[in-house]
Formats: structure tokens, sequence, C-alpha cells
């Protein structure tokens, strides 16, 4: 589909304010500038985190639902002792509408009590093994692919996501995030956007990445300046 017929097509998420919004689209989508303010950690570092992140599964296309499905031999294979090995068992079954995925669809992974660990949480994704790792890209990795191969694109994208037509920050579900989220301000070095730069060129093409972090770059003195401002670097819509 054309950029011009997404444009049409895609309403902006209505509590960003107007001028938090980026003077470019990027694949038909509108940007939140709070991507290029908000502070980050230097990466998502599984070791530090837990991940934390994956406690509450995650809603994947029915597209990327085939792809693991397709795939679920060599994903069982990758999981552990405390994980369901079944698939059918690994998906809840309530398909949601929902324009921003591809197919308009997506489904949620299930939810299983786990351990906890260092992210503190005693529930995780069925994806997620006891060395707070994805089976997911454990098992791309295995077979020789990208890790990100059959991974869905919120899990790889996140803390940024896409929220009626907009790229912006996943505050809600980073809100309890002691590592990388607002409880974790002091370890935060750069923007999410600069922690974040190969998730969105995998999701947006290096072309449409182009322009992103051209747009980036023009503004970024003002973006670093927005993000060393007290009271700016946690922002909560």
């Amino acid at each position: 589909m054309a950029d011009a017929e997404l444009d049409e097509q895609l309403s902006t998420r209505d509590d960003i304010p107007s001028e938090r919004l980026a003077s470019i689209k990027v694949r038909g989508l509108a940007v939140d500038e709070l991507i290029f303010t908000q502070g980050f950690v230097d990466y998502c570092n599984i070791d530090r985190c837990g991940g934390g992140c994956c406690h509450s599964g995650v809603y994947a296309d029915l597209g990327e639902q085939a792809v693991i499905l397709e795939h679920a031999n060599e994903i069982a294979l990758a999981m552990d002792d405390t994980q369901d090995t079944n698939p059918e068992t690994w998906f809840d079954g309530e398909i949601i509408d929902d324009a921003d995925f591809p197919s308009g669809q997506a489904i949620g992974t299930q939810v299983h009590e786990r351990d906890g660990g260092i992210s503190g949480f005693t529930e995780g994704c069925v994806f997620l093994d006891k060395r707070h790792f994805c089976s997911i890209q454990v098992a791309a990795a295995k077979a020789g692919l990208h890790r990100w191969a059959w991974k869905p694109k919120y899990c790889i994208l996140f803390p940024v996501t896409v929220v009626e037509g907009t790229i912006t920050y996943d505050d809600s579900h980073s809100a309890d995030l002691h590592y990388c989220g607002p409880k974790g301000t002091s370890n935060y070095v750069h923007s999410v956007y600069e922690a974040m730069r190969e998730e969105l060129q995998d999701f947006l093409g290096m072309e449409e990445f182009g322009k992103l972090n051209d747009y980036y770059l023009s503004n970024r003195e003002r973006f670093e300046k927005s993000r060393l401002t007290p009271g700016l670097i946690q922002v909560t819509l």
C-alpha cells in the first residue's frame, strides 16, 4: 500500500500534544518526538533487567502468529523445563481488531507464572525462559537466521510502539520496570531513539529510517536539551 493511502487511513493518537508531533511521517506513520527526548538505558540488557518487559506477554499480528506456529517445533526445542511446549496453548485465543497491526487483527500470547528473578515479576510470556531469554529469538538464532526473524514486531520495538498510527514511547508498559523504566532513571544514558536505532531500522526499512534519522540529526540539539531538563526525562501521558 502506498504511503499516501496509509496517510489517509491512519489517525493520530489524540492524547499527544500537537506540538510534540514531528513535521514528518515515516512509512505513513506520525512520529511523537517523545522517542527523541525520553531517557533510556544504553541498550536492552537482559542480565540487568531480567526481561521485565515480557511479564505481560505481547499482542502479535495474526501473520506473526502463523510464522511462530510454522516454526513451532524449533521453538519448542529451544524451551526449557519451566515452559509450555504445546503450541496449541501458546496464544490466548482472543482475536482483537487493531489497525496498528498489518492484518488489522492481533492475538495475545499466554502469560504463565514465573520465578520472578531480578525482574521482580512473578509472571511472564509463555516464550520467556528461566534465563529470561525469548525462546522465539533463541530458536531463530539456532536455525542460523537473524534473531528477530520469527519475533513479533512489538516485542522487537519495545519501548517504542505504534498507537493509532503514531510511533511513540510505551509509557504504560514501562511504568513498573525497575531498570529501564521511570524507576531506573539513574541508569539513563541517552534517548529511547538512540537505544533503539537497530530496532527502528528493522521496523521501518533503511530508506524510511533514513528520513527519521535526518529529522533527528536536524533537531538533535533541541532534543538533547529537552532530555536533560529535569521533569522532561520521564513523561507520562
